[in-house]
Protein backbone atom coordinates (compact mmCIF):
# COMPACT_ATOMS: atom_id res chain seq x y z
CA UNK A 1 0.00 0.00 0.00
CA UNK A 2 1.09 3.48 -1.18
CA UNK A 3 1.73 5.98 2.18
CA UNK A 4 1.60 9.39 1.70
CA UNK A 5 2.49 12.21 4.42
CA UNK A 6 -0.91 14.27 3.18
CA UNK A 7 -3.08 13.65 0.81
CA UNK A 8 -4.87 16.49 -0.96
CA UNK A 9 -8.53 15.65 -2.15
CA UNK A 10 -9.79 18.03 -4.46
CA UNK A 11 -6.26 20.05 -6.83
CA UNK A 12 -8.04 23.63 -7.69
CA UNK A 13 -5.96 26.67 -6.43
CA UNK A 14 -6.58 26.26 -2.81
CA UNK A 15 -5.46 22.22 -3.08
CA UNK A 16 -1.94 23.08 -5.44
CA UNK A 17 -1.38 26.23 -3.72
CA UNK A 18 -1.17 23.51 -0.86
CA UNK A 19 0.50 20.66 -2.25
CA UNK A 20 2.72 22.95 -4.20
CA UNK A 21 4.04 24.58 -0.47
CA UNK A 22 4.09 21.14 1.26
CA UNK A 23 6.01 19.59 -2.01
CA UNK A 24 9.08 22.18 -1.64
CA UNK A 25 9.17 21.80 2.39
CA UNK A 26 9.90 18.20 1.00
CA UNK A 27 7.16 16.01 2.33
CA UNK A 28 5.55 13.28 0.23
CA UNK A 29 2.13 14.60 -1.42
CA UNK A 30 -0.68 12.64 -3.10
CA UNK A 31 -3.01 15.33 -4.55
CA UNK A 32 -5.72 14.15 -6.82
CA UNK A 33 -9.00 15.46 -8.48
CA UNK A 34 -12.23 14.20 -10.41
CA UNK A 35 -11.23 15.95 -13.40
CA UNK A 36 -8.62 15.20 -15.96
CA UNK A 37 -7.33 18.53 -16.54
CA UNK A 38 -7.24 22.59 -15.44
CA UNK A 39 -10.96 23.34 -15.70
CA UNK A 40 -10.75 25.40 -18.67
CA UNK A 41 -13.33 27.91 -17.79
CA UNK A 42 -12.93 30.80 -15.76
CA UNK A 43 -14.58 31.05 -12.14
CA UNK A 44 -12.56 32.56 -9.49
CA UNK A 45 -11.53 36.23 -11.28
CA UNK A 46 -10.06 38.38 -8.37
CA UNK A 47 -7.33 38.33 -6.10
CA UNK A 48 -6.00 40.75 -3.46
CA UNK A 49 -2.06 42.13 -2.12
CA UNK A 50 -2.28 39.49 0.60
CA UNK A 51 -2.32 36.74 -1.72
CA UNK A 52 -0.04 38.33 -4.30
CA UNK A 53 2.03 37.89 -1.47
CA UNK A 54 1.57 34.30 -0.89
CA UNK A 55 2.44 33.99 -4.68
CA UNK A 56 5.63 35.70 -4.57
CA UNK A 57 6.71 33.49 -1.58
CA UNK A 58 6.15 30.77 -3.86
CA UNK A 59 8.39 32.32 -6.10
CA UNK A 60 5.09 32.47 -8.94
CA UNK A 61 5.09 36.54 -9.29
CA UNK A 62 6.92 36.46 -13.05
CA UNK A 63 4.81 33.61 -14.30
CA UNK A 64 1.45 34.93 -12.50
CA UNK A 65 2.02 38.54 -13.69
CA UNK A 66 1.04 38.28 -17.64
CA UNK A 67 -1.71 36.50 -16.91
CA UNK A 68 -3.72 39.10 -14.44
CA UNK A 69 -4.31 42.83 -14.80
CA UNK A 70 -4.50 45.28 -12.24
CA UNK A 71 -8.27 46.80 -11.88
CA UNK A 72 -8.83 50.31 -11.56
CA UNK A 73 -11.61 50.38 -9.46
CA UNK A 74 -14.71 48.95 -8.11
CA UNK A 75 -18.33 51.44 -8.74
CA UNK A 76 -21.36 51.09 -7.48
CA UNK A 77 -24.09 52.64 -9.59
CA UNK A 78 -27.80 53.51 -10.11
CA UNK A 79 -30.20 52.53 -12.22
CA UNK A 80 -29.36 55.91 -13.68
CA UNK A 81 -25.62 54.96 -13.98
CA UNK A 82 -24.82 57.72 -11.76
CA UNK A 83 -21.73 56.91 -9.58
CA UNK A 84 -23.04 55.79 -5.87
CA UNK A 85 -19.46 54.63 -4.80
CA UNK A 86 -16.30 54.43 -6.20
CA UNK A 87 -13.31 52.90 -4.42
CA UNK A 88 -9.97 52.48 -5.82
CA UNK A 89 -8.61 49.41 -6.10
CA UNK A 90 -5.20 50.18 -8.04
CA UNK A 91 -3.10 51.74 -4.73
CA UNK A 92 -0.01 50.38 -3.29
CA UNK A 93 -0.44 48.28 0.12
CA UNK A 94 1.39 47.35 2.65
CA UNK A 95 1.77 44.04 1.44
CA UNK A 96 4.45 45.39 -1.44
CA UNK A 97 1.59 44.86 -3.75
CA UNK A 98 -0.84 46.81 -5.64
CA UNK A 99 -4.55 46.47 -4.15
CA UNK A 100 -6.32 44.05 -6.20
CA UNK A 101 -5.70 42.28 -9.58
CA UNK A 102 -7.94 40.49 -11.57
CA UNK A 103 -6.78 36.71 -13.30
CA UNK A 104 -7.54 34.30 -15.48
CA UNK A 105 -8.30 31.22 -13.71
CA UNK A 106 -6.92 28.59 -15.90
CA UNK A 107 -3.73 30.14 -16.59
CA UNK A 108 -3.50 30.60 -12.89
CA UNK A 109 -4.18 26.93 -12.37
CA UNK A 110 -1.99 26.11 -14.57
CA UNK A 111 0.98 27.99 -13.12
CA UNK A 112 0.39 26.33 -9.62
CA UNK A 113 0.23 23.08 -10.25
CA UNK A 114 3.15 23.33 -12.94
CA UNK A 115 4.76 24.93 -9.40
CA UNK A 116 3.56 21.71 -7.32
CA UNK A 117 4.96 19.26 -10.15
CA UNK A 118 8.76 20.58 -9.77
CA UNK A 119 8.68 19.23 -6.31
CA UNK A 120 9.59 15.91 -6.50
CA UNK A 121 7.62 14.59 -3.24
CA UNK A 122 4.60 15.68 -4.99
CA UNK A 123 2.52 13.18 -6.62
CA UNK A 124 -0.41 14.13 -8.83
CA UNK A 125 -3.82 11.89 -9.78
CA UNK A 126 -5.90 12.83 -11.72
CA UNK A 127 -9.75 11.20 -13.33
CA UNK A 128 -9.43 9.96 -9.50
CA UNK A 129 -12.10 10.25 -7.26
CA UNK A 130 -12.42 9.71 -3.14
CA UNK A 131 -14.97 7.03 -2.40
CA UNK A 132 -13.84 7.15 1.72
CA UNK A 133 -11.64 6.66 4.40
CA UNK A 134 -11.18 5.45 7.75
CA UNK A 135 -8.84 6.81 10.63
CA UNK A 136 -6.72 5.11 13.27
CA UNK A 137 -4.64 6.06 15.47
CA UNK A 138 -1.30 6.56 13.25
CA UNK A 139 -3.10 7.72 9.71
CA UNK A 140 -5.50 7.87 7.28
CA UNK A 141 -6.33 4.92 4.91
CA UNK A 142 -8.44 6.31 1.64
CA UNK A 143 -10.21 4.67 -0.98
CA UNK A 144 -9.45 6.20 -4.56
CA UNK A 145 -11.28 4.88 -7.69
CA UNK A 146 -9.87 5.65 -11.24
CA UNK A 147 -12.46 6.58 -13.60
CA UNK A 148 -12.41 3.27 -15.21
CA UNK A 149 -10.90 1.53 -12.19
CA UNK A 150 -10.51 -0.59 -9.57
CA UNK A 151 -10.23 0.88 -6.14
CA UNK A 152 -7.67 1.37 -4.41
CA UNK A 153 -6.06 2.12 -0.84
CA UNK A 154 -3.54 4.37 0.24
CA UNK A 155 -2.66 6.13 3.56
CA UNK A 156 -1.24 9.07 4.74
CA UNK A 157 -0.43 10.96 7.89
CA UNK A 158 -2.99 13.38 7.27
CA UNK A 159 -6.31 14.20 4.52
CA UNK A 160 -6.86 17.56 3.69
CA UNK A 161 -10.55 18.38 1.63
CA UNK A 162 -10.14 20.75 -0.85
CA UNK A 163 -12.73 19.16 -2.73
CA UNK A 164 -15.41 22.24 -3.32
CA UNK A 165 -18.35 22.83 -1.64
CA UNK A 166 -20.00 19.50 -2.31
CA UNK A 167 -16.80 18.51 -0.44
CA UNK A 168 -17.01 14.48 -0.01
CA UNK A 169 -14.24 14.85 2.69
CA UNK A 170 -16.60 17.34 3.97
CA UNK A 171 -19.66 14.77 4.42
CA UNK A 172 -17.33 11.85 5.69
CA UNK A 173 -16.22 13.37 8.74
CA UNK A 174 -19.33 15.02 9.85
CA UNK A 175 -18.64 18.02 9.84
CA UNK A 176 -21.65 20.14 9.03
CA UNK A 177 -21.67 23.84 7.23
CA UNK A 178 -23.11 27.13 9.16
CA UNK A 179 -25.46 29.31 6.83
CA UNK A 180 -25.14 33.19 7.37
CA UNK A 181 -28.48 33.15 5.10
CA UNK A 182 -27.71 34.37 2.16
CA UNK A 183 -29.47 32.56 -0.77
CA UNK A 184 -29.83 34.56 -4.13
CA UNK A 185 -29.80 32.91 -7.91
CA UNK A 186 -27.72 34.35 -10.36
CA UNK A 187 -26.23 33.70 -14.17
CA UNK A 188 -23.23 34.15 -15.04
CA UNK A 189 -22.02 35.11 -18.28
CA UNK A 190 -18.16 35.23 -19.26
CA UNK A 191 -17.61 36.75 -22.45
CA UNK A 192 -14.31 37.36 -24.66
CA UNK A 193 -14.61 40.37 -27.72
CA UNK A 194 -16.47 43.32 -27.83
CA UNK A 195 -15.49 46.80 -26.20
CA UNK A 196 -14.28 47.10 -23.06
CA UNK A 197 -17.00 48.67 -20.60
CA UNK A 198 -14.32 50.14 -18.42
CA UNK A 199 -11.34 48.85 -16.29
CA UNK A 200 -13.51 48.43 -12.99
CA UNK A 201 -15.28 46.25 -11.35
CA UNK A 202 -19.04 47.30 -11.53
CA UNK A 203 -22.03 46.56 -9.13
CA UNK A 204 -25.22 48.02 -11.24
CA UNK A 205 -27.64 48.09 -8.41
CA UNK A 206 -30.71 48.55 -10.95
CA UNK A 207 -33.79 46.98 -8.69
CA UNK A 208 -35.37 46.04 -11.97
CA UNK A 209 -32.22 43.68 -13.12
CA UNK A 210 -29.47 44.03 -10.38
CA UNK A 211 -25.85 43.26 -12.53
CA UNK A 212 -22.23 42.85 -12.11
CA UNK A 213 -19.79 43.66 -14.76
CA UNK A 214 -16.10 42.98 -14.78
CA UNK A 215 -13.32 43.96 -16.89
CA UNK A 216 -11.38 40.94 -16.71
CA UNK A 217 -7.92 39.29 -17.90
CA UNK A 218 -6.77 37.92 -21.39
CA UNK A 219 -9.54 40.32 -23.26
CA UNK A 220 -12.48 38.27 -20.97
CA UNK A 221 -15.20 40.02 -19.85
CA UNK A 222 -18.06 39.15 -17.44
CA UNK A 223 -21.42 39.93 -16.52
CA UNK A 224 -23.35 38.64 -13.57
CA UNK A 225 -27.62 38.91 -13.71
CA UNK A 226 -29.73 38.35 -10.87
CA UNK A 227 -32.67 36.46 -11.29
CA UNK A 228 -35.83 37.95 -11.07
CA UNK A 229 -38.57 35.95 -9.34
CA UNK A 230 -40.06 33.20 -11.72
CA UNK A 231 -37.47 33.15 -13.80
CA UNK A 232 -35.30 29.64 -14.74
CA UNK A 233 -31.53 29.31 -14.71
CA UNK A 234 -32.10 26.88 -17.92
CA UNK A 235 -33.98 29.62 -19.69
CA UNK A 236 -32.09 32.29 -18.97
CA UNK A 237 -28.77 30.72 -20.40
CA UNK A 238 -30.23 30.30 -23.55
CA UNK A 239 -28.05 32.56 -26.30
CA UNK A 240 -31.57 34.06 -27.20
CA UNK A 241 -31.73 35.49 -23.45
CA UNK A 242 -28.04 35.82 -22.74
CA UNK A 243 -27.91 38.23 -25.98
CA UNK A 244 -31.38 40.31 -24.84
CA UNK A 245 -29.56 40.75 -20.53
CA UNK A 246 -26.05 42.08 -22.15
CA UNK A 247 -27.61 44.47 -25.49
CA UNK A 248 -27.49 47.32 -22.69
CA UNK A 249 -23.69 47.04 -22.74
CA UNK A 250 -21.84 45.16 -25.20
CA UNK A 251 -22.97 44.57 -28.55
CA UNK A 252 -23.66 40.83 -28.37
CA UNK A 253 -23.18 39.98 -32.47
CA UNK A 254 -19.12 41.30 -31.74
CA UNK A 255 -18.67 38.55 -28.56
CA UNK A 256 -18.04 35.44 -28.28
CA UNK A 257 -19.94 33.61 -25.10
CA UNK A 258 -17.15 31.50 -23.34
CA UNK A 259 -19.69 30.19 -20.77
CA UNK A 260 -22.87 30.94 -19.25
CA UNK A 261 -24.06 29.34 -15.66
CA UNK A 262 -26.64 29.45 -13.30
CA UNK A 263 -25.59 30.08 -9.67
CA UNK A 264 -27.43 30.32 -6.26
CA UNK A 265 -24.73 32.32 -4.19
CA UNK A 266 -24.63 30.89 -0.61
CA UNK A 267 -22.73 32.42 2.60
CA UNK A 268 -21.69 29.46 4.75
CA UNK A 269 -19.21 28.53 6.78
CA UNK A 270 -17.63 24.84 8.43
CA UNK A 271 -18.87 24.80 12.31
CA UNK A 272 -15.50 22.48 12.75
CA UNK A 273 -12.54 22.65 10.12
CA UNK A 274 -10.69 19.45 11.76
CA UNK A 275 -11.93 16.14 13.11
CA UNK A 276 -8.55 14.00 13.94
CA UNK A 277 -6.08 13.63 11.15
CA UNK A 278 -8.80 15.45 8.66
CA UNK A 279 -8.83 19.46 7.76
CA UNK A 280 -10.90 21.38 4.94
CA UNK A 281 -9.90 24.27 3.32
CA UNK A 282 -10.86 26.44 0.39
CA UNK A 283 -14.76 25.81 -0.29
CA UNK A 284 -15.07 22.66 1.35
CA UNK A 285 -14.84 25.38 4.53
CA UNK A 286 -16.62 28.05 3.42
CA UNK A 287 -18.89 29.79 0.53
CA UNK A 288 -19.09 33.31 0.03
CA UNK A 289 -21.02 35.84 -2.10
CA UNK A 290 -18.89 36.83 -4.90
CA UNK A 291 -19.62 40.74 -3.86
CA UNK A 292 -16.01 41.22 -2.57
CA UNK A 293 -13.88 38.95 -4.93
CA UNK A 294 -12.47 36.93 -1.62
CA UNK A 295 -13.67 32.96 -2.19
CA UNK A 296 -10.77 32.16 -3.43
CA UNK A 297 -8.38 34.17 -1.75
CA UNK A 298 -9.85 32.17 1.20
CA UNK A 299 -9.03 29.29 -0.04
CA UNK A 300 -5.41 30.62 -0.77
CA UNK A 301 -4.82 31.69 2.51
CA UNK A 302 -6.06 28.31 4.10
CA UNK A 303 -3.31 26.78 2.26
CA UNK A 304 -1.02 29.08 3.06
CA UNK A 305 -1.71 28.99 7.05
CA UNK A 306 -2.24 24.90 7.17
CA UNK A 307 0.81 24.34 5.52
CA UNK A 308 3.48 25.77 7.55
CA UNK A 309 1.72 24.30 10.57
CA UNK A 310 1.60 21.11 8.91
CA UNK A 311 4.98 21.04 7.84
CA UNK A 312 6.25 21.75 11.37
CA UNK A 313 3.62 18.59 12.65
CA UNK A 314 5.39 16.52 9.90
CA UNK A 315 8.87 17.52 11.02
CA UNK A 316 7.93 16.79 14.59
CA UNK A 317 9.17 19.86 15.51
CA UNK A 318 5.31 20.60 16.76
CA UNK A 319 2.46 18.80 18.37
CA UNK A 320 -0.45 18.16 16.65
CA UNK A 321 -2.41 20.04 18.58
CA UNK A 322 -1.16 23.26 16.99
CA UNK A 323 -3.55 22.45 14.02
CA UNK A 324 -6.25 23.31 15.98
CA UNK A 325 -5.38 26.81 15.83
CA UNK A 326 -5.62 26.32 12.01
CA UNK A 327 -9.44 26.40 12.24
CA UNK A 328 -9.42 28.84 14.87
CA UNK A 329 -7.53 31.30 13.49
CA UNK A 330 -9.04 31.30 9.79
CA UNK A 331 -12.68 30.83 10.58
CA UNK A 332 -13.27 34.31 12.43
CA UNK A 333 -10.97 36.25 9.54
CA UNK A 334 -13.28 34.08 6.92
CA UNK A 335 -16.50 35.20 8.58
CA UNK A 336 -15.61 38.98 8.29
CA UNK A 337 -15.18 38.50 4.85
CA UNK A 338 -18.42 36.37 4.17
CA UNK A 339 -20.49 38.63 6.39
CA UNK A 340 -18.86 42.12 3.94
CA UNK A 341 -19.89 40.94 0.54
CA UNK A 342 -23.73 39.52 2.25
CA UNK A 343 -23.70 43.11 3.31
CA UNK A 344 -22.08 44.25 -0.41
CA UNK A 345 -25.02 41.44 -1.58
CA UNK A 346 -27.90 42.76 0.02
CA UNK A 347 -27.02 46.80 -1.46
CA UNK A 348 -26.25 45.46 -4.98
CA UNK A 349 -29.66 42.88 -4.77
CA UNK A 350 -32.27 45.53 -3.47
CA UNK A 351 -35.37 45.20 -5.83
CA UNK A 352 -38.21 47.38 -4.30
CA UNK A 353 -37.69 50.66 -6.27
CA UNK A 354 -39.01 52.51 -3.24
CA UNK A 355 -35.96 51.11 -1.38
CA UNK A 356 -33.60 51.23 -3.82
CA UNK A 357 -34.17 54.95 -3.70
CA UNK A 358 -33.92 55.19 -0.34
CA UNK A 359 -30.30 53.31 -0.59
CA UNK A 360 -29.48 55.61 -3.18
CA UNK A 361 -29.64 58.84 -0.97
CA UNK A 362 -28.50 57.36 1.69
CA UNK A 363 -25.20 55.51 0.33
CA UNK A 364 -24.79 59.22 -2.15
CA UNK A 365 -25.24 61.56 1.82
CA UNK A 366 -22.91 58.45 2.96
CA UNK A 367 -19.96 59.47 0.11
CA UNK A 368 -20.37 62.98 0.72
CA UNK A 369 -19.27 62.15 4.46
CA UNK A 370 -16.59 60.62 3.39
CA UNK A 371 -18.09 57.26 5.32
CA UNK A 372 -16.57 53.53 4.15
CA UNK A 373 -19.06 51.56 2.23
CA UNK A 374 -20.69 48.95 3.37
CA UNK A 375 -19.11 45.37 3.21
CA UNK A 376 -15.78 46.98 2.57
CA UNK A 377 -14.00 44.94 5.64
CA UNK A 378 -10.18 45.85 4.75
CA UNK A 379 -8.01 43.03 6.12
CA UNK A 380 -9.38 41.10 8.91
CA UNK A 381 -7.40 40.07 11.90
CA UNK A 382 -6.87 36.35 12.25
CA UNK A 383 -8.93 34.67 14.96
CA UNK A 384 -7.59 33.52 17.89
CA UNK A 385 -4.54 30.98 18.06
CA UNK A 386 -0.81 30.71 17.96
CA UNK A 387 -0.41 34.42 18.75
CA UNK A 388 1.33 36.19 22.11
CA UNK A 389 -0.93 37.20 24.37
CA UNK A 390 -4.57 36.25 25.21
CA UNK A 391 -6.59 37.82 22.84
CA UNK A 392 -8.66 41.15 23.98
CA UNK A 393 -5.22 42.21 25.17
CA UNK A 394 -3.10 41.96 22.65
CA UNK A 395 -1.15 44.74 20.63
CA UNK A 396 -3.14 45.95 17.84
CA UNK A 397 -0.61 44.90 15.48
CA UNK A 398 -0.78 40.93 16.61
CA UNK A 399 -2.81 39.02 14.83
CA UNK A 400 -2.82 40.91 11.60
CA UNK A 401 -1.21 40.74 8.54
CA UNK A 402 2.39 42.35 8.62
CA UNK A 403 3.82 44.95 6.38
CA UNK A 404 6.10 44.29 3.80
CA UNK A 405 8.72 47.33 3.45
CA UNK A 406 11.31 47.56 0.28
CA UNK A 407 14.44 47.26 1.97
CA UNK A 408 17.81 48.18 0.42
CA UNK A 409 20.38 46.01 2.09
CA UNK A 410 24.27 46.33 0.85
CA UNK A 411 23.31 48.58 -2.28
CA UNK A 412 20.21 46.03 -3.45
CA UNK A 413 16.48 47.37 -3.03
CA UNK A 414 14.03 44.28 -2.61
CA UNK A 415 10.85 43.34 -0.58
CA UNK A 416 11.11 42.51 2.73
CA UNK A 417 10.34 38.61 2.00
CA UNK A 418 12.99 38.58 -0.96
CA UNK A 419 15.53 39.46 1.38
CA UNK A 420 14.24 36.91 4.46
CA UNK A 421 12.60 34.24 2.53
CA UNK A 422 9.69 32.20 3.73
CA UNK A 423 9.93 30.81 8.04
CA UNK A 424 9.36 33.31 10.86
CA UNK A 425 11.02 37.40 10.49
CA UNK A 426 12.03 39.16 13.17
CA UNK A 427 12.26 42.88 11.72
CA UNK A 428 14.12 45.45 14.38
CA UNK A 429 13.91 48.93 14.14
CA UNK A 430 17.39 48.91 14.06
CA UNK A 431 20.36 46.82 14.49
CA UNK A 432 20.88 43.29 15.10
CA UNK A 433 19.10 41.12 18.33
CA UNK A 434 21.30 40.29 21.21
CA UNK A 435 22.88 37.00 21.62
CA UNK A 436 20.20 35.46 23.92
CA UNK A 437 17.57 36.66 20.96
CA UNK A 438 19.73 35.35 18.05
CA UNK A 439 20.14 31.45 19.58
CA UNK A 440 16.36 31.34 19.92
CA UNK A 441 15.67 32.65 17.00
CA UNK A 442 17.79 29.91 15.22
CA UNK A 443 15.65 27.53 17.36
CA UNK A 444 12.74 28.91 15.57
CA UNK A 445 14.34 28.56 12.19
CA UNK A 446 14.10 32.03 11.62
CA UNK A 447 15.66 35.25 10.00
CA UNK A 448 16.06 38.74 11.23
CA UNK A 449 16.38 41.95 9.41
CA UNK A 450 16.37 45.89 10.03
CA UNK A 451 14.22 48.21 8.93
CA UNK A 452 15.99 51.04 9.76
CA UNK A 453 13.03 53.80 8.92
CA UNK A 454 11.57 54.65 12.74
CA UNK A 455 8.16 56.03 11.50
CA UNK A 456 5.88 52.66 11.75
CA UNK A 457 8.02 51.62 15.09
CA UNK A 458 7.41 55.26 16.56
CA UNK A 459 3.65 54.72 15.41
CA UNK A 460 3.18 51.79 17.09
CA UNK A 461 5.32 51.93 20.22
CA UNK A 462 7.63 49.29 19.74
CA UNK A 463 11.07 47.94 18.56
CA UNK A 464 10.67 45.21 16.69
CA UNK A 465 7.86 42.36 15.50
CA UNK A 466 7.88 39.08 14.82
CA UNK A 467 6.57 38.11 11.73
CA UNK A 468 5.10 34.05 11.16
CA UNK A 469 5.72 31.91 7.80
CA UNK A 470 2.09 33.15 6.56
CA UNK A 471 2.53 37.05 7.13
CA UNK A 472 0.62 37.04 10.38
CA UNK A 473 2.45 39.29 13.16
CA UNK A 474 3.05 36.49 16.14
CA UNK A 475 3.70 39.55 18.41
CA UNK A 476 5.99 42.82 19.58
CA UNK A 477 8.52 43.62 21.25
CA UNK A 478 8.34 47.31 23.24
CA UNK A 479 11.66 47.47 24.01
CA UNK A 480 15.12 45.41 22.79
CA UNK A 481 15.14 43.70 26.07
CA UNK A 482 11.40 42.29 24.95
CA UNK A 483 13.18 40.46 22.19
CA UNK A 484 14.31 37.79 23.59
CA UNK A 485 10.69 36.45 25.60
CA UNK A 486 9.02 37.28 22.81
CA UNK A 487 10.88 34.57 20.70
CA UNK A 488 10.64 32.02 23.69
CA UNK A 489 7.32 32.62 23.87
CA UNK A 490 6.59 31.87 20.02
CA UNK A 491 8.66 28.74 20.65
CA UNK A 492 6.27 27.48 23.88
CA UNK A 493 3.37 28.01 21.82
CA UNK A 494 4.68 25.80 18.94
CA UNK A 495 6.00 23.34 20.86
Amino acid sequence: MNTYDVIIAGYGPTGSTLAGLLGHAGHRVLAIDRDADVYQLPRAVHFDAAVMRIFQTMGLVDALLPHTRAIAACEFWTAERQVLLHVPMDQPTEQGWRSDYLFHQPSLEKVLRESAGRAESVEERLCTELLDYREDADGVEVELRPHGGEVERVRARWLVGCDGANSVVRGRAGLDLEDLIFDEPWVVVDIRGGEEIRNVVLQYCDPARPTTVVAGAHDMQRFEFMLLPGEKGEEMVRPERLRELMAPWVDPDRVEIVRAAEYRFHALVARGWRRGRVLLAGDAAHQTPPFLGQGMCAGIRDAHNLSWKLDRVLRSTSDPAILDSYGSERAPNVRTFIEGAVAAGRVVCTQDPELARQRDESLLAARERGETPPGLVGQPPLGDGLFQGAEGERHALVASLAPQPWLKVDGVEKLLDDFTGPGFRLVLREGAPEAKARQALERLEGHAVSWPDPTFFEEHGIHAFLIRPDHAVFGVARAPEQVAPLLEDALARLA
